[in-house]
């Protein structure tokens, strides 16, 4: 049994024995290389268009405008409030239903 197992080994090492390394075609060292230098010299056209950057400059305008617009209307509406309350406060008058507070 283990006389076979041997020779089973054996004969399978001793089948690379008549084998050839592969040899490669004539010229594809040179392909590859050229191949290479042409890829490592190619000019990459723009990623990202013309049109796309204006769009995207667009929406930032207009997300700063709005911004901006927001800004000066709650600012007016905040100093408006503040001018009632003054009046309110000077005169008396406040939003109670109860009249006889405010003598």
């Amino acid at each position: 049994m283990e006389r076979s197992k041997e020779q089973w080994i054996d004969k399978a090492l001793n089948s690379l024995d008549g084998l050839q390394p592969a040899i490669a075609p004539t010229g594809m060292y040179g392909n590859m290389m050229q191949h290479l230098q042409t890829d490592r010299l190619r000019i990459v056209p723009d990623a990202v268009s013309k049109a796309t950057i204006y769009r995207a400059v667009a929406a930032i305008l207009l997300i700063v405008t709005m911004n901006v617009f927001t800004c000066v209307v709650f600012g007016k509406n905040v100093s408006r409030e503040k001018q009632l309350q003054s009046f309110a406060k000077q005169y008396s008058i406040s939003d109670t239903s109860d009249g006889l507070l405010n003598i």
